[in-house]
């Protein structure tokens, strides 16, 4: 069971990467969820020049994809600190789904990454 992370720049390259920290939160009701992606490594963005500015990051396994361009930089003492993306679910068969996936993969997986 895995999952691919892929940031797309405007320059049309696509880079797989892992996000240090991922969270996810839901209503209580489940119809709607949000996940959040937490990127501490972000030297793959060191080389990038203007042109390669990030146009969106992009999740899929195989039953689904999802895609955000709610993206930011968190910036201290003017370097960026981290880059995080917010993803939101409004379907409540999808947001059930994905904490389902996510509840399998945290038992499975190294349980840092996860909040």
């Amino acid at each position: 069971m895995s999952i691919n992370f892929i940031i797309e720049f405007e320059s049309k390259i696509n880079q797989i990467v892992l996000p240090d920290k991922i969270r996810i939160t839901s209503s209580k009701n489940n119809h709607t969820s949000t996940l959040t992606l937490i990127f501490y490594k972000i030297d793959f963005l060191r080389n990038n020049t203007k042109q390669n500015l990030i146009k969106s990051i992009h999740f899929f396994q195989q039953d689904y994809k999802f895609s955000t361009k709610d993206i930011k930089f968190i910036w201290i003492k003017g370097r960026p600190l981290f880059l995080e993306a917010i993803f939101l679910i409004t379907s409540e068969a999808e947001s059930v789904k994905l904490k389902k996936f996510f509840n399998t993969l945290s038992s499975k997986k190294d349980k840092n990454i996860f909040d």
